[in-house]
């Protein structure tokens, strides 16, 4: 259920050397989220999880509840429209690729600016996200390929649209960057340093030892471990977790260079059903990452349904697929042998203090009842 890999390329110094990073503010970025109606989500205790797993204190920031979107994606899509539409007010189309949260951002923004969102989905794309989208008035296309074929197309659109016109009317809105396409990313990974600069906040003087970031082209992962490494004296051992089917990130680590991933296997964990890592978000992790894990589906339902039905005196945490795959990780890495080794290394015992991140609540409402109905084996 869980694969485990060190990363030999780790390296502190070099992650602290990245330049894009140095002259961010999170404070800037903060003030902007705020004038839209930003409202710091919940960093809650999970004192009785911690004890079953054997940790000493376990942490979670609450995403589920972020501008009523259920999902973090909104401070990344958010602050990189707002600073489009800084540079060129004339845009009038907003258009990305998505496989749910972040287009669902894109499409929420777009209406909150007064332009129109254009959103390209991948195939078997499941309805609540089809429909949480549309509902926020963008226009849907389902096409019948995978992700990168998707941010392909919506690359591709944007293009043809402005060459057509002369002008410069839409914007793509992307949160994976490549060659010639790294200002809009970059900006969404600004955006997102409002998440990590309340957890700064809320912890105050507590000292995080292991932190889990899930990862699916890697952007949110690598603008928290940056924010880290600029604004946290005591840095946490930060690891990545992604599905077995899509674990890209998994993959580059092991061989040392960016690779991409391309197979038939699909997994429930959506926003992490990415098959390349992006260009900027590798400059971070491959040396600020300890290591890497993927996971299978099971693993992540098992921690939607422990914190779905907490251990007693915990509280009831809605999370969905992607959301929960961090805590997945821990504990399938907390109930193994198999990486003991791994383990002593990152210092994860009795006396650890861990952060895991719900990045979403049930953004799929009937995969979730699914899994809350599925009665899968709980006790661990």
């Amino acid at each position: 259920m869980i694969c485990v890999i060190e990363n030999k390329n780790f390296s502190l110094k070099d992650v602290k050397q990245t330049s894009f990073i140095s002259s961010w503010d999170p404070n800037e970025v903060a003030d902007f989220h705020e004038t839209i109606g930003n409202k710091k989500t919940p960093l809650v205790k999970l004192p009785g999880l911690a004890k079953r797993l054997g940790i000493g204190s376990l942490l979670l920031k609450d995403e589920s509840h972020r501008f009523g979107l259920n999902a973090f994606k909104a401070l990344g899509a958010s602050y990189a429209m707002y600073r489009q539409i800084e540079k060129n007010p004339k845009i009038k189309t907003f258009c990305t690729a998505t496989d749910g949260n972040h287009g669902r951002a894109v499409a929420w923004m777009a209406r909150k600016l007064g332009r129109k969102a254009l959103v390209y989905m991948p195939q078997r794309t499941v309805a609540d996200r089809v429909k949480a989208i549309e509902q926020e008035g963008a226009d849907v296309f389902v096409i019948d390929e995978a992700y990168d074929t998707a941010v392909k197309m919506a690359s591709t659109r944007v293009d043809e649209a402005n060459k057509k016109s002369g002008n410069h009317f839409w914007s793509l809105i992307q949160d994976t960057a490549w060659d010639g396409y790294e200002e809009v990313p970059l900006d969404i990974m600004k955006g997102y340093w409002t998440q990590i600069h309340e957890i700064t906040k809320q912890i105050g003087k507590e000292k995080i030892d292991v932190l889990f970031l899930q990862t699916g082209v890697g952007s949110w992962a690598a603008s928290i471990i940056g924010y880290i490494m600029k604004e946290w004296q005591n840095p946490p051992v930060c690891i990545s977790v992604e599905p077995h089917s899509a674990n890209c990130l998994f993959e580059s680590i092991k061989t040392g260079n960016r690779v991409s991933v391309e197979n038939n296997r699909t997994t429930t964990m959506a926003g992490l059903n990415c098959g390349s890592v992006s260009t900027l978000a590798w400059n971070i992790l491959k040396n600020g990452l300890v290591g890497s894990i993927s996971i299978s589906d099971k693993l992540s339902e098992k921690a939607m349904m422990t914190l779905a039905s907490p251990v007693s005196g915990d509280p009831v945490i809605i999370s969905g697929e992607s959301g929960a795959s961090g805590l997945g990780a821990l504990i399938g890495l907390c109930k193994t042998h198999e990486f003991n080794n791994f383990k002593e290394k990152i210092c994860l015992n009795k006396r650890s203090s861990v952060l895991v991140i719900n990045t979403e609540g049930d953004t799929d409402r009937s995969n979730y009842e699914r899994v809350m109905n599925d009665n899968i084996e709980n006790n661990f």
